[in-house]
């Protein structure tokens, strides 16, 4: 199949790359079948063509919450580096829509592993006590030498925070240069690109932890616009079903 030889293709020239796996972040609608070529990329050099939005949440616009309710205190985020490159990490919030950020955590060790090696990785956070909508911003820069500037890698999550949420959560692995991505793939729509945004599906694997949404972005900056299926893991302790042809996650 085409699509697979091509995104196959593309995921095994990402080099130096690193993405947020949780909270679940925004995407480029086509990316995840592509191999998160754009979600992993540079934002300060040599991003491909992009929507235009704010550079510190990968040029994405705010889009629906894939997190379950989160809550105040203490949390970790996970990340996937590709290639480490060095360098270090820090985690910020906005409840002001993006205009302010706070920083939550950080690591500054994040990016210290053998060259061309992969990590995934957590960072303890502690999230602001409150009810409210946030960002929540993943950030890496390394230190590698790069031209003009050092790499950094970013991605946002748009969340929903109440005393009534969890961040309980099980990892898991986006991309890997010597391990499969844990992802399933398996809805048979996976690769269709005409899906309808908001639509919902659920992933073919047996233990119905994995859900799928349409999304969709209009064109903008050097993006042409499109969408397609993004897939994700269903909050801890809740499995995808179906009912009357809408896919959730619940217990």
């Amino acid at each position: 199949m085409l699509v697979l030889a091509v995104s196959a293709l593309l995921a095994s020239q990402a080099i130096a790359h690193g993405i947020l796996s949780w909270p679940i972040q925004r995407t480029l609608p086509q990316d995840q079948q592509n191999g998160y070529t754009y979600d992993m990329g540079a934002v300060n050099v040599n991003l491909g063509p992009h929507p235009n939005g704010d550079m510190l949440c990968n040029y994405l616009p705010a889009g629906p919450v894939f997190t379950q309710t989160l809550t105040g205190g203490s949390a970790t985020i996970d990340f996937n580096i590709m290639n480490s490159h060095q360098g270090g990490c820090i985690v910020y919030i906005s409840t002001d829509n993006q205009k302010t950020w706070q920083q939550i955590g950080a690591d500054p060790n994040c990016g210290k592993n053998p060259e061309n090696s992969s990590r995934a990785g957590s960072i303890n956070v502690t999230i602001p006590a409150g009810e409210y909508k946030a960002v929540i911003r993943w950030s890496y820069v390394a230190n590698n030498g790069g031209e003009p500037e050092n790499e950094a890698f970013g991605g946002c999550a748009d969340v929903v925070v109440s005393a009534k949420g969890s961040n309980a959560h099980d990892s898991f692995l986006l991309l890997s240069q010597s391990e499969a991505s844990q992802l399933p793939r398996s809805a048979s729509q996976y690769w269709d690109q005409s899906c309808t945004a908001g639509a919902t599906v659920c992933s073919g694997d047996d233990k119905h932890r994995f859900i799928n949404t349409c999304v969709s972005l209009a064109a903008s900056g050097g993006f042409t616009g499109g969408s397609s299926w993004y897939e994700y893991p269903c909050p801890l302790g809740t499995t995808c079903k179906t009912v009357r042809g809408v896919a959730t996650c619940s217990k």
